[in-house]
């Protein structure tokens, strides 16, 4: 026991009074009262770490005596020596069951009072080491049961990541997670065009704050400390912790290693999210543009198809025309024979582009029939994308119903 024991002396009987005063002076702090009363008072004021205890005693017996301190909370725990000239069974029966720990008869020798107070010291400071020991196993139990129930976190919320169809419901779950272990936080997420702020309940957060959470982010530090705030780093997210436990290391060091563990899951679900949008945007745009080329493809076919039908027309015209005209012209046989020739030419060329632009359209209609069937493709796989991400955020409000250059280094602001 590092501090001097003490010993608390019940008795009527002065002569015993001075024996274990004498006895006791060198190795122990020793009170001393005469009645039952009065040692009960001087135990609940001084804590002896052992009571001798006279049995009998005029007023309360020692017996009394024993039973009262037993059902006080602050000594209870105090070992008590009865000492008495009755040393019969039902004498020492009868200290057992109120309470005590030991039986000393009178007279007794200094020596053996001396060992029998050794052995209850020792066997205080072997329980006094045990309780410190189970206290110390107990909090080794609940701090591991504490990290298991926060890697369970952890794992809960990496799995129902995966079902976030927008940064806004990722941003919901991360918070869910670090508002149950009673952090106020808040988390930023990088874009390809913006960044964007999350705070629990929609908390608005102030300009300023945005404005220290961007700029911390971009000293490219995995850790930044100042005060009780810290703030983790990763490439397309950001979270500032503006309530670290820094009275409780423990705690402390078990978020720093817990965190990012959620973070690095959550850097990778933001780049997949905005790849998905990425690339539902290309194909709505590449959509449209089939069907844009493919409108005027069947534009330019159908004109020229139109084109094609209108010279015929205006051949077929002239040709009518001439076979009235000529013959009343007065033109020699020659005259006329060269004109008709010319007129034969012509409407020859004219066949053979007609026919050339007929393959022509024939073309720009597979060309179109083509681009028919890719914006239908594509249609199918932007439908397949849409549909599995609404699916995927159905089942995610039944279960809520139900490196970038950053350094492992701890800056302090």
């Amino acid at each position: 026991m590092t501090e001097t024991p003490k010993i608390l002396t019940i008795d009527d009987d002065s002569i015993v009074q001075k024996v274990v005063q004498q006895s006791l002076k060198d190795s122990y702090e020793v009170f001393a009262e005469k009645n039952g009363n009065d040692g009960i008072r001087s135990a609940i004021d001084n804590t002896p770490d052992v009571i001798l205890l006279d049995v009998e005693m005029p007023g309360m017996t020692g017996y009394d005596v024993c039973k009262h301190l037993k059902s006080e909370e602050s000594t209870t725990n105090i070992p008590i020596i009865f000492l008495s000239s009755l040393s019969d069974m039902r004498s020492r029966v009868l200290g057992f069951e109120a309470g005590g720990i030991d039986f000393l008869s009178k007279p007794f020798e200094p020596s053996e009072l001396l060992v029998k107070l050794k052995l209850i010291t020792t066997y205080i400071d072997s329980k006094r080491e045990l309780k410190e020991e189970v206290s110390k196993a107990t909090n080794t139990a609940f701090a591991a049961m504490r990290g298991s129930s926060e890697l369970g976190l952890a794992i809960q919320f990496i799995e129902s990541s995966y079902t976030a169809t927008s940064l806004q419901s990722l941003a919901d779950k991360f918070l869910s997670v670090t508002s149950n272990l009673g952090l106020n936080c808040t988390l930023m997420f990088i874009g390809r065009k913006e960044r964007s702020f999350y705070a629990p309940n929609d908390n608005a957060i102030s300009p300023l704050e945005q404005e220290v959470i961007s700029t911390i982010h971009d000293n490219k530090n995995r850790f930044i400390d100042f005060g009780s705030r810290t703030q983790i780093n990763f490439r397309r997210v950001a979270l500032l912790v503006k309530n670290m436990p820094l009275n409780d290391q423990e705690t402390y060091g078990r978020y720093k290693d817990f965190l990012p563990t959620m973070l690095g899951s959550t850097d990778a679900k933001v780049q997949s999210l905005e790849t998905e949008q990425a690339l539902i945007g290309q194909t709505q745009e590449l959509g449209a543009s089939f069907a844009a080329v493919r409108s005027t493809l069947i534009a330019v076919g159908e004109s020229l198809e139109k084109n094609q039908n209108d010279i015929v027309e205006l051949l077929q015209s002239m040709l009518s025309e001439l076979e009235v005209k000529i013959p009343k012209m007065g033109l020699e046989d020659d005259q006329e024979a060269y004109i008709v020739k010319r007129i034969d030419t012509t409407i020859s060329s004219a066949e053979e582009i007609i026919d050339s632009s007929a393959n022509t359209s024939h073309a720009f209609k597979s060309v179109s029939r083509l681009l028919q069937h890719l914006a239908e493709k594509q249609k199918f796989l932007l439908d397949s994308v849409v549909q599995e991400s609404s699916a995927n955020a159905a089942d995610d409000v039944s279960d809520d119903e139900a490196e970038y250059g950053f350094s492992g280094e701890i800056d302090l602001f």
